[in-house]
């Protein structure tokens, strides 16, 4: 056996595991765990989906910016916790990060001050780079969370840019 046959059959194996390991997990089994200074939690992916408050999503609305959003949502039972990044973004823009606990009534705001709700704002700095973190205390009836970033329109009442997390995750 030559080193590209050992090569290709170590990736094999690597796949295979993954894989098995990958079917063991339960589906939604995203669990936001660990406190915020230890590490652990869960990675959030972001889609260009603009969601309404009960976290379906609007017709109609297509994707309209470029950036990368990343974060990680952590709970010690308590409080709950997205750290939020973003990436090539515009330079210098203002983008609101809301944490929006879950289920909500499809009736239900869900903006700053409203139960549930916690908001922070993250700028991006001259490379069109920004973080923020935001936190709020669980409230009695939140089962998940989930994050919802926005830029918003000088022009219009819909933004400019959305993202929204793929998932809730049980809290």
């Amino acid at each position: 056996m030559n080193a590209k046959d050992d090569t290709v059959g170590q990736t094999m194996r690597a796949i295979t595991v993954a894989a098995a390991l990958l079917m063991l997990a339960p589906p939604g089994a995203a669990v936001a765990d660990g406190d915020t200074g230890t590490g652990g939690g869960t990675v959030l992916p972001f889609a260009q989906v603009m969601r309404r408050c009960d976290y379906s999503e609007t017709e109609f609305n297509g994707p309209t910016g470029s950036a990368m959003v990343t974060g990680v949502l952590r709970s010690d039972g308590t409080t709950v916790t997205a750290e939020v990044q973003l990436a090539v973004g515009p330079p210098n823009t203002r983008y609101d990060v809301r944490l929006i606990q879950a289920p909500r009534s499809s009736n239900a705001p869900c903006w700053g001050g409203d139960p549930g709700v916690a908001v922070a704002t993250l700028h991006t700095d001259g490379a069109g780079a920004g973080a923020v973190t935001v936190h709020d205390t669980i409230e009695p009836w939140a089962t998940g969370a989930w994050v919802y970033v926005t830029r918003p329109s000088a022009f219009s009442q819909d933004p400019a840019e959305f993202y929204s997390t793929d998932l809730i995750v049980r809290i």
